[in-house]
């Protein structure tokens, strides 16, 4: 174990969460949980066709990463995140991860390159079929995860781990079209060559555009869902 490693939370790196907390996690992107929802164990185990244990074990996962939370003597819910803080979450890592990604530059192996291909062509099958994009949010902080548990830039390690979000990520890869996929998968492929080629302006200038125009999409959707909204009033 590296000091990284130590720094690394335990819900990110290569090792994915377990299939239930996956299988809760596509039921809070696609609404059938819906943000405020209370969520029940004996309810989510007969709803999931599994025992109570996984399901406390999944919730350990979610409560950590920010999908649920556990409210003292009332039980686990939804987190909800509103459009504001969505926003401050993305703004803070365009200013933050750009630079701890681009300070992995010259330390990064063939064995995390290697990883990195393999992440983001799971991610490009994953992004293929709509019913599983919402997937794609966990393989995708895998990818990031090699990048900043490599950064030089010790101190920001934490910070940026803690602003990646796994339901506001999959919340937006549940949105996008096969385009928008596509054009999230150019710049990983583009990270992994500036990465190569040792040029962290390079790494740190596709990170940021990749940030912001996830953000930009996720307001776009924003806009979309209201008008649908106005639509049916």
């Amino acid at each position: 174990m590296t000091a990284d490693d130590n720094i690394m939370p335990p819900q990110f790196g290569e090792a994915h969460w377990s299939e239930v907390s996956s299988r809760i996690l596509g039921l809070v992107v696609s609404g059938d949980l819906p943000p405020g929802a209370w969520i029940r164990e004996n309810d989510l185990a007969g709803r999931l066709g599994v025992s109570r244990t996984p399901i406390r074990e999944a919730f350990r996962e979610l409560v950590g990463v920010g999908v649920v939370e556990v409210v003292p003597r009332r039980g686990t819910r939804v987190r909800s995140y509103d459009a504001e803080e969505i926003e401050q979450i993305y703004r803070s890592r365009a200013v933050i991860e750009p630079y701890v990604m681009s300070e992995s530059v010259g330390r990064l192996t063939e064995k995390d390159f290697a990883a990195l291909d393999a992440l983001t062509e799971e991610m490009k099958s994953l992004g293929s079929d709509a019913a599983t994009r919402h997937r794609i949010a966990t393989v995708n902080n895998d990818f990031h995860a090699i990048f900043i548990r490599n950064s030089a830039a010790q101190s920001l390690i934490s910070t940026t781990f803690n602003l990646m979000i796994p339901i506001v990520v999959a919340k937006l890869f549940s949105s996008y079209s096969g385009s928008d996929v596509s054009s999230s998968m150019n710049h990983h492929d583009e990270l992994i060559a500036a990465a190569r080629a040792e040029d962290k302006e390079w790494v740190a200038a596709v990170s940021k555009t990749h940030i912001i125009s996830g953000l930009n999409r996720f307001k776009a959707m924003l806009r979309d869902q209201a008008s649908d909204d106005e639509g049916k009033a």
